[in-house]
């Protein structure tokens, strides 16, 4: 067991620099490739006995195949799959938590607070079609990235709830996980439609980053049923 207790920031560490090098060496042409490299490695860890918790096992499945399905990124079918998987994928990890944030007691400052947010996000989604390039349009575009940016905002806000309500490291691992899944699809739209190749690095990191988080935050879930089981069973 402690072998394996620093093994996922080892390997998070080590994946980076990997990423980092090649990409600066080979050009980021190469970045959906090593995408799939990455959830492959990280799935392969979470499948062994010691970081395995069943409640991720779909939200793993859906990473992998969205990061393949982005190698044909330019195919409207693909696009517009990826779309789908990945909202769906913000949901299903919403969901792990929206039980505990349901208990929560907000009053009407905290409510007006996160409804100006969500106005705020929804127009952010907007301004963001408006970038796009018509050439990379389809019939389902606008639909498909509204439901998927709902989809992110809900899973934002839940996390965010989540927080601030428990404030312990299952909480803080859940927020930076999502938040590093927000960012990273944020710098890959950057770099796939405004063509800001830079920002497929950072994109890179907070990709690592946020489903090593995710890794981490289903590992401690896991110790805390393990923890639980005992004392129901008395």
């Amino acid at each position: 067991m402690k072998a394996n207790k620093h093994l996922l920031q080892i390997l998070t560490v080590i994946i980076i620099i990997a990423n980092l090098a090649i990409m600066i060496h080979y050009g980021t042409g190469v970045n959906r490739w090593l995408r799939f490299a990455n959830i492959c490695i990280f799935l392969s860890l979470f499948l062994t006995p010691y970081y395995y918790n069943k409640k991720g096992l779909l939200v793993m499945t859906f990473f992998l195949i969205c990061d393949g399905l982005l190698i044909y990124y330019e195919s409207d079918l693909v696009n517009a799959l990826v779309f789908i998987i990945r909202g769906a994928s913000f949901l299903l990890l919403a969901r792990m938590v929206v039980d505990r944030v349901r208990k929560l007691k907000t009053n009407l400052f905290q409510k007006l607070i996160f409804t100006l947010a969500i106005a705020l996000n929804v127009f952010l989604l907007y301004s963001l079609i408006e970038m796009v390039p018509s050439a990379t349009y389809y019939s389902i575009f606008d639909l498909l990235f509204y439901l998927y940016g709902v989809a992110v905002i809900i899973c934002v806000t839940i996390a965010v709830s989540y927080s601030n309500r428990y404030a312990d490291k299952t909480s803080l691992f859940f927020l930076g996980a999502i938040l590093g899944l927000v960012f990273s699809d944020l710098t890959y739209f950057i770099g796939f439609y405004l063509k800001f190749y830079e920002f497929y690095l950072a994109d890179m990191v907070f990709d690592i980053i946020g489903i090593s988080l995710v890794i981490q935050f289903l590992l401690l879930e896991k110790s805390k049923e393990q923890i639980s089981e005992p004392e129901l069973m008395d």
